[in-house]
């Protein structure tokens, strides 16, 4: 059994605990650049263009389209005016959690605070961010860090594509570290060790992440001492990482959006009885690659937008201050983590749908009852 320095992140949450948060609501309504909202008002007096680009969110991207329906839709369900229209896109984080139930009983119930808090950002005309279910996602970050700690080869091996995913991503973040031995002996007769390390955790769209105590490359150790190089630990970046790694795996379980070359997500080993994470192939692209580069500028704007509005909120004396800025850095990460991912989904579903990539695969499905 191995152990990796997950714990530190036990360390780090103390902090939230001890700083608290206001069970407050922040509305977004009306609040400029949240552009995870805007591929919905483009389609709203496009009927059919909407359903299927509500048809497309309700269910990860690897899915075939005939498969994105339930038996039992209601009439005018796949609308933009209906309440299950307002949730597609939380659906596909319902499989994730019931696949954790099944094989985790105490940790699947818990991720269902992850669903809630999407619901506030997907439901348009009352946008919110719950600050109080934030706090309650630090904790569960927490709990599953420590799993991690506990029994890293189980979890490797476990049944859930998301527990794997976040192994794999975790020991991305801290450079995938192994150690080799030098392949000749110096003159004194050492053989030395030689420590290879990658560069690190790689999203989805290519953006890389590095425990920051890491330096990436190669360094050799002697045996009577260790080079340390990288930059300074502390603990709003870290928080802050393990925050966006956990969320990336999350989401990236129950949306598997395609990713290109590179990407982490690539490298996780699958169950025989699944599929693979997709990769993004260029030459049979589910959108242009000019589509792609604005879904990925959309995602980060609307990050930035959710981060710098609840950064905003719980910092200095707003009324949801926490007074912590380690809490203040885990939390405005968290919420902006989400509504890119939110944005990464809708708006790949926006463009194969005005691209008309759907449109083979929607005409080949079965009818919506209306």
């Amino acid at each position: 059994m191995k152990r990796r320095p997950y714990a530190v992140f036990a360390l780090l949450v103390l902090l939230f605990v001890q700083g608290g948060c206001s069970a407050s609501v922040l509305q977004l309504r009306g609040q400029p650049d949240l552009h995870f909202g805007g591929y919905r008002q483009k389609l709203a007096d496009k009927k059919e263009l909407a359903e299927r680009f509500l048809a497309c969110t309700r269910q990860a991207h690897d899915e075939p389209l005939s498969e994105r329906r339930n038996v039992g839709i209601s009439p005018n369900a796949l609308s933009f005016q209906a309440q299950e229209g307002h949730e597609t896109s939380v659906r596909p984080l319902a499989a994730v959690i019931e696949t954790v139930r099944s094989r985790h009983a105490d940790k699947g119930t818990s991720l269902s605070v992850l669903a809630n808090v999407l619901g506030g950002l997907s439901t348009e005309a009352h946008a919110r961010i719950d600050l109080g279910k934030l706090t309650e996602v630090i904790e569960v970050v927490r709990q599953w860090q420590g799993y991690l700690g506990l029994d890293e080869d189980q979890l490797e091996q476990d049944a859930s594509r998301f527990a794997r995913m976040l192994s794999a991503y975790n020991k991305a973040y801290f450079g995938d570290l192994r150690f080799t031995a030098e392949p000749v002996a110096s003159g004194d007769g050492l053989r030395g060790v030689v420590k290879v390390a990658s560069n690190g955790f790689v999203d989805r769209s290519g953006n890389a992440l590095l425990f920051p105590g890491i330096s990436a490359g190669l360094e050799v150790s002697p045996a009577d001492s260790v080079r340390i190089s990288g930059a300074t630990v502390d603990s709003q970046r870290v928080s802050a990482d393990l925050m966006r790694i956990f969320l990336e795996a999350f989401f990236d379980a129950a949306y598997r959006v395609p990713a290109v070359h590179g990407a982490t997500a690539l490298r996780v080993g699958s169950d025989p009885l699944e599929s693979p994470y997709p990769e993004f192939d260029a030459d049979r692209p589910m959108i242009s690659l000019e589509a792609l580069a604005r879904v990925t500028r959309d995602a980060l704007r609307a990050e930035a937008a959710v981060t710098a509005l609840v950064g905003k909120a719980v910092r200095g004396g707003s009324v949801f201050g926490t007074q912590n800025e380690t809490v203040a850095a885990t939390l405005e990460t968290a919420a902006g983590v989400i509504a890119k991912k939110l944005a990464e989904h809708e708006g790949f579903c926006y463009y194969q749908v005005i691209e008309g990539t759907l449109t083979q695969h929607f005409l080949s499905s079965p009818q919506i009852t209306h």
